[in-house]
């Protein structure tokens, strides 16, 4: 059972805690101090050390891990073999919006449909939900996916989330060989379960196989934090945790695909002896449920690849901490269980992690004032055991840093990474001392007899918000413990040295009812996302595109006479340069910088098909293209995600992707290419449509240039690049050029509009107006339509081919054409 990788991961745990601990005990004035307290200090130091220890090493492993080639999946051998399998896909609803599950439920359908399994898988929505209106909206939400899934609602509720899949094995569990289980948070990839069916197809012992989770983009800077937090440190530690864990790894309760036969066996859970908080029914029942299932002799594997599999993050620190109470409650009660006969011993660390994942707390907690009060004296050399844990805290963070920097092409993009690390360091570490209070708060009121109880997801933050006092007067407790020795038995002076020593973790404290406020609001909004959230009504109604639903400039041509057909004109050129490059219809095509999906819908229309996505960073305009698409019955085909298109995503590839007047949006057109290389399938097309200067910058007169900048100060536009430029950057970037475009001559630039705005623009821009969307639209429309004029822009279409990693591009010379 101990693997040389677990005996290596033991043996240096064990070292490195050992020797943060004998480097504490040398700083200790052992002389001056009890040595009992000096014993309970080092004893607490060593506890919290050596759980700091496997973590750091455990990330360790993980990075080596992933440097390492990844290993096949499973695979069923052909669609019937995978229809031989019958799957139920358990989504478990208590109170939660029904709104976004059914979404996720619908984009699950379709991607069922598209992998071959909408045979052998049916989709279960098992809900607690309690209250006659909440009920209705439930049902409401789930009306349009009609007979494609099975909603069952208990109107007597027992036995929480356990009780609810219980029932459903008793009713259903034998139709069923696999079942893949969801909160009504979780989201998962068709392509995704069908991976994870074929492990499970080929290690007939296997019970369980945990997914990694990625979480989903918040509101908040609370969702923000954590989000950070698990995209840099997620990936080496759960890959870290796969590999010691080999087939005795853990269950998350949820994003995971279980055996039927084998959950059977460990789904009814006696409750624990005695009364609530340590008795009564097992709150943390997944990590249980794993441990048996192990014990029974079925594997139970961690897939540490988080792709397709996703949750969404406590918007609020209230959430958070509500949740982490029930949390602590549920993990200390292992602690009843972790002795129990039959238990692999690796089934034992998952509990002992838990364990300690809370009890860690009030050891920090204790040792901040023991050591701060002086009651425990030390020198100067034992800085250097608490500079040894601060540095293991590190070894995650920064293993996850060089994993994401191997992945990135461009400097910009690095430097994107290292601001996400430190403003992870930054939120993390304001947020870590409250919560050192509140989990030794909640050990506090566990010892003391009090329930936490079960709150269902859905309930979780309706209560009253956290104020941060109860921080305020923990930060004047800890003050007060150890100032008053010092003031008692030293001077002054060594009070005011006391008090800095423990304002790391006072001073958050104090802070906590402006920190807690602070946490919970929204970043402030993304200027672009600003813009298009307020403008977007105006220029649909305002542009006369109509059914077309074009933002973009409508281009006018022989035979053209109405704003909508000439909207409509400009996605035809699209689609006949993406016909021309690729030489078929695309089988999937990534519109970056959607709009309301007008182009989207109009590719769709003529590519029947073809699966269609558009990126957005416009809540309203993801809103309205969501709207429009089931309006057009497309819904199934057409989906919008709100967005930035620099980011990492999990779309699949593209073989066509659009960018229609939205790549000036980012800082520069390098930034914008390297981007979009990672949404194009290799040999995939790229076609760009936007305002481009005409002749390199530097050539443009002060007037000229005056222009440019009213025009990117109105519009909230990152660069305007010459085409040339922007042409020159894509074949350096390894891109192939096919086509190039002037489209300047299907502009009319002297409308009713356009002659206002050369009045309008001009005053709105002297009096400083921009910071409102409507007067920037019309300083940077008048700039752009004086900038076509005299000459220096170009409306223009530049086709590209991504390159092919399996063609060689030693020394091959891009194909171009170039048009007036």
């Amino acid at each position: 059972m101990l693997t040389p990788l677990r005996r290596l991961h033991v043996l240096a745990s064990l070292g490195l805690g050992g020797a943060l601990s004998a480097v504490l005990w040398y700083g200790l004035d052992i002389a001056a101090t009890n040595p009992v307290l000096a014993g309970l200090v080092i004893t607490l130091f060593a506890a919290n050390a050596l759980w700091l220890s496997a973590a750091a090493v455990a990330a360790l492993i993980g990075f080596w891990t992933l440097r390492q080639p990844a290993a096949p999946q499973g695979q069923m051998d052909s669609v019937q073999d995978m229809n031989r399998q019958r799957c139920a896909i358990l989504w478990l609803v208590c109170g939660e919006p029904p709104e976004p599950m059914a979404e996720r439920i619908a984009a699950m359908l379709r991607g069922l449909d598209h992998t071959g399994q909408a045979q052998s898988c049916t989709v279960f929505v098992l809900s607690d939900t309690q209250g006659h209106d909440a009920v209705a909206r439930e049902r409401a939400a789930l009306a349009p996916l009609g007979d494609r899934i099975i909603w069952r609602n208990r109107t007597a509720p027992e036995g929480r989330k356990p009780g609810n899949l219980l029932d459903w094995l008793q009713g259903y569990g034998q139709d069923f060989d696999t079942m893949l289980v969801l909160d009504a948070d979780s989201s998962f990839s068709a392509a995704r379960l069908a991976a994870m069916r074929g492990c499970m197809a080929g290690d007939p012992r296997l019970g369980l196989v945990q997914a990694a989770i990625r979480l989903r983009p918040g509101t908040s800077r609370m969702a923000a934090m954590q989000r950070l937090s698990a995209r840099l440190c997620g990936p080496v530690f759960v890959h870290g945790l796969a590999r010691l864990s080999g087939d005795a790894g853990n269950y998350w309760g949820h994003n995971a695909l279980l055996r039927v036969q084998a959950f059977s066996q460990v789904a009814r859970l006696a409750p624990l002896s005695g009364r609530p908080p340590f008795g009564g029914p097992i709150l943390s029942h997944d990590f249980i449920e794993a441990a048996f299932m192990r014990a029974a002799g079925w594997h139970v594997r961690i897939v540490p690849d988080a792709r397709g599999s996703f949750e969404d993050a406590p918007e609020t620190v209230s959430g958070h901490l509500r949740r982490d109470r029930r949390w602590a409650q549920g993990n200390l009660q292992h602690l009843r269980l972790i002795a129990r006969r039959g238990l692999h011993p690796a089934s034992r660390l998952h509990l002992l992690a838990g364990i300690h994942s809370y009890l860690s707390a009030p050891i920090w907690l204790a040792l901040v004032v023991l050591m701060g009060s002086g009651a425990v004296h030390a020198s100067a050399a034992a800085i250097w055991s608490l500079a040894g844990a601060l540095s293991l805290l590190m070894v995650p963070k920064f293993a996850g840093l060089v994993a994401h920097r191997r992945t990135l092409r461009s400097a910009g993009r690095k430097r994107i990474l290292w601001r996400a690390l430190w403003a992870e360091l930054w939120l993390t570490t304001l947020f870590a001392p409250i919560g050192m209070i509140r989990r030794s708060g909640f050990l506090l009121a566990l010892v003391a007899g009090r329930d936490a109880g079960w709150k269902p997801s859905g309930q979780i933050g309706r209560r009253a918000a956290f104020t941060g006092r109860g921080e305020q007067i923990s930060a004047l407790v800890i003050l007060t413990a150890v100032i008053s020795p010092q003031l008692l038995i030293g001077t002054s002076a060594t009070a005011l040295l006391s008090a800095a020593m423990v304002m790391p973790v006072t001073g958050p404290l104090l802070a906590a009812p402006w920190l807690i406020r602070w946490l919970d609001a929204a970043p402030k909004q993304n200027a672009v996302a600003q813009y298009y959230d307020a403008s977007t009504a105006r220029f649909l109604a305002v542009g006369g595109s109509g059914a077309a639903l074009a933002i973009h400039r409508p281009l006018w041509a022989e035979g053209i006479t109405t704003p909508e057909a000439a909207a409509a004109h400009a996605n035809d050129l699209i689609a006949k340069a993406a016909l021309s490059a690729l030489g078929r219809a695309p089988d999937h095509v990534c519109d970056l910088g959607c709009g309301v999906g007008g182009s989207v819908f109009h590719l769709a229309a003529l590519w029947p098909n073809a699966r269609m996505a558009g990126i957005t960073l416009s809540a309203q305009q993801v809103r309205l293209a969501r709207l429009h698409a089931t309006a057009r019955g497309l819904g199934d085909r057409c989906q919008f995600i709100q967005s930035d298109f620099t980011l990492p995503t999990t779309l699949p590839r593209a073989d066509l992707v659009l960018a229609i007047e939205s790549h000036v949006h980012i800082d520069s057109a390098a930034r914008f290419l390297d981007a979009a290389r990672a949404h194009l399938a290799p040999g995939g097309v790229l076609v760009v449509v936007d305002d481009m200067l005409a002749r390199a910058d530097t050539k443009l007169s002060k007037r000229e240039q005056a222009l440019v900048g009213a025009f990117r100060r109105g519009w909230r536009l990152g660069h305007v690049t010459p085409r040339s430029t922007f042409v020159t950057q894509a074949q350096e970037l390894g891109y192939d050029t096919l086509a190039q475009h002037d489209l300047n001559a299907l502009l009319r630039l002297d409308r009713m509009r356009d002659r206002a705005l050369r009045f309008a623009g001009p005053v709105a821009d002297w009096l400083g107006l921009t910071r409102f969307a409507v007067f920037a639209n019309m300083v940077g429309g008048n700039a752009l339509t004086q900038a076509y004029r005299a000459g220096i822009m170009s409306y223009s279409m530049v086709v590209l081919r991504a390159p092919d990693p399996g063609q060689s591009g030693q020394g091959q010379q891009p194909h171009r054409k170039d048009a007036a």
